[in-house]
């Protein structure tokens, strides 16, 4: 599911988003909704994302309610699908800072275009997915 949103209809969405480890709505750089409902703020070390520098992301990953979701394993794929290739590297979510909130490593887009992020969440049994589009 592609999704995209402003971040005011993502506060609307969410109105709970306040715990004590609360992401900066100012910091964030993208946010989406997963098939399952819950919220994933993006926020890039480059804000904007830039071409051919090596970056990490925070992700803030809540429940429909708001509160955050520690304990969850995220994988990340993607690439340009409009030049048929994937990611230059191996991004990975490699740590989780504090509950909710998660570190991908390894990002670098390497030429202008349309890029798409698929992330694919798990949390026990239950598993959830979001995909994040945008054009650098």
């Amino acid at each position: 599911m592609l999704c995209r949103l402003p971040i005011a209809l993502a506060f609307l969405l969410t109105p709970a988003l306040t715990w004590a480890q609360a992401w900066n709505e100012a910091e964030t750089d993208f946010t989406v909704i997963t098939e399952g409902g819950k919220l994933l703020a993006i926020s890039s070390e480059l804000s904007p994302p830039q071409i051919n520098r090596m970056h990490n992301w925070r992700l803030w990953l809540t429940d429909g309610a708001g509160a955050p979701i520690a304990s969850a394993r995220i994988e990340v794929q993607g690439g340009m699908p409009d030049h048929d290739h994937g990611f230059p590297t191996r991004p990975e979510v490699t740590d989780e800072i504090e509950p909710g909130v998660y570190l991908l490593q390894g990002l670098r887009f390497h030429m202008p275009g349309r890029w798409l992020i698929e992330f694919d969440i798990r949390l026990g049994e239950d598993a959830d997915s979001a995909s994040l589009e945008f054009e650098l």
